[in-house]
């Protein structure tokens, strides 16, 4: 009997936490509406190609001899956001307000309480959460890489639609950060630049 509680327990656990992250798919990535677009994409479609890209940027490095733990990169892009479906996607122009370890002890306190009901996975994912927020380890680096190009990418897809209020990411140093610890990382931002210099003339 014990051990059938325990299994609803667990199942009841994963189903809770599943439906929970589902908000992050009608989340819209608040900064595009500071910039006056309306139908903006959600926290959840940010987080997919954030995954991929992830995987992707991991499987060629390593072809190149880079030594990743490729599972490690899409755990970590996996659980990047997550905390969000609690707290919200809070914008860049906030962090004027908000001090950046204030919203950081938010987000893990966030995520440490959606995580409670799994007592030995907790340590795991929040170390691996960890690892992408202070970029402790190559996977971590990478996938905040990734997640500031993914960001860049989608700015450009904007612009290309007409929308011209877009410039500020293109300046912001915080969007360009850690591109230069992979050259894949930005040789593809420097492809992306030229596209957009072709896209203005």
């Amino acid at each position: 009997m014990h051990w059938i509680s325990k299994t609803i327990m667990n199942a009841q656990a994963v189903l809770d936490l599943v439906e929970e992250i589902g908000v992050l798919k009608n989340l819209p990535r608040t900064g595009w509406r500071f910039r006056g677009i309306k139908d903006a994409e959600s926290v959840a479609d940010h987080c997919y190609r954030v995954s991929f890209l992830s995987m992707l940027l991991a499987d060629v490095l390593a072809k190149q001899g880079v030594q990743l733990d490729v599972e490690k990169v899409m755990r970590i892009a996996l659980l990047h956001e997550v905390a969000e479906a609690r707290i919200g996607d809070v914008p860049f122009p906030a962090l004027e307000y908000i001090p950046e370890d204030v919203k950081e002890a938010g987000e893990k306190a966030a995520f440490r309480s959606m995580f409670e009901g799994f007592d030995t996975l907790l340590p795991k994912y929040t170390d691996l959460w960890e690892e992408f927020e202070n970029g402790t380890s190559l996977e971590g680096k990478l996938v905040r890489a990734a997640d500031k190009l993914e960001l860049m990418i989608q700015v450009f897809e904007y612009e290309q639609l007409g929308y011209r209020s877009l410039d500020k990411f293109w300046t912001n140093a915080w969007n360009l950060k850690g591109f230069d610890d992979y050259a894949l990382v930005r040789e593809i931002m420097d492809l992306l630049v030229e596209r957009r210099i072709q896209l203005s003339e």
